[in-house]
């Protein structure tokens, strides 16, 4: 009776200590794999961070319009959607509206434009036409004639990486036809304005 009450404390003995050893195993286990969930989780969060910047830096931004000198193509208050990605890979090209940085003292700011002339060309502004290395410019998006001609009375030659621009509201539009703003460096250039988001009535390409 002896042996057999002791055999059944040993068996229970074992037993606790196999459960115990189970019970240990479980929680090693629970907690590896809690832990490669949180790794998972941070690397999660990781990858996101540098979509979120790179989506930021590279690829898209919104731009509200201020001022009138882009009418009646955009109007002031417009909200428009910029491919900063645009030109990583492209250089700019005639009538693309771009999004560039303009300084005015030791501020700076962005401000909308079309592209007129590019590098290596002659703009020059004669009898209200725009002509590019002597030749007029057809297809402007304006119909009106440019009452001011500025800098570019005399011509204005471009050199590697400079832009000249008007905007479509060209006689009431502050652009490289004057001192203060000149021609835009490729540099300054934020992107490509390519879709106008509001107001929504308005909403659609460019």
């Amino acid at each position: 009776m002896h042996r057999r009450g002791g055999r059944r404390a040993y068996l229970r003995a074992n037993w606790n200590r196999l459960k115990h050893a189970r019970n240990r195993e479980r929680k090693e286990i629970d907690k590896r794999q809690l832990m490669r969930k949180l790794g998972g989780y941070v690397v999660l969060i990781l990858i996101m961070i540098i979509l979120g910047y790179s989506l930021v830096s590279f690829g898209g931004q919104t731009l509200k319009i201020v001022g009138q000198s882009m009418e009646p193509t955009l109007q002031n208050g417009d909200l428009v959607l910029v491919n900063k990605a645009r030109y990583l890979f492209h250089e700019p090209e005639r009538f693309d509206l771009i999004a560039f940085k303009q300084r005015e003292g030791d501020n700076s700011y962005y401000n909308v434009k079309r592209v007129i002339g590019l590098p290596g060309e002659t703009v020059t502004i004669k009898d209200g036409h725009v002509f590019i290395d002597g030749a007029a410019l057809s297809d402007l998006p304006f119909d009106e004639n440019i009452l001011t001609e500025g800098l570019a009375l005399e011509g204005v030659t471009l050199e590697k990486g400079e832009y000249f621009v008007l905007g479509d509201n060209v006689n009431n539009s502050e652009d490289s036809r004057f001192a203060n703003m000149g021609n835009i460096l490729k540099n300054e250039i934020l992107g490509k304005v390519t879709y106008r988001w509001l107001p929504k009535q308005n909403r659609g390409r460019l």
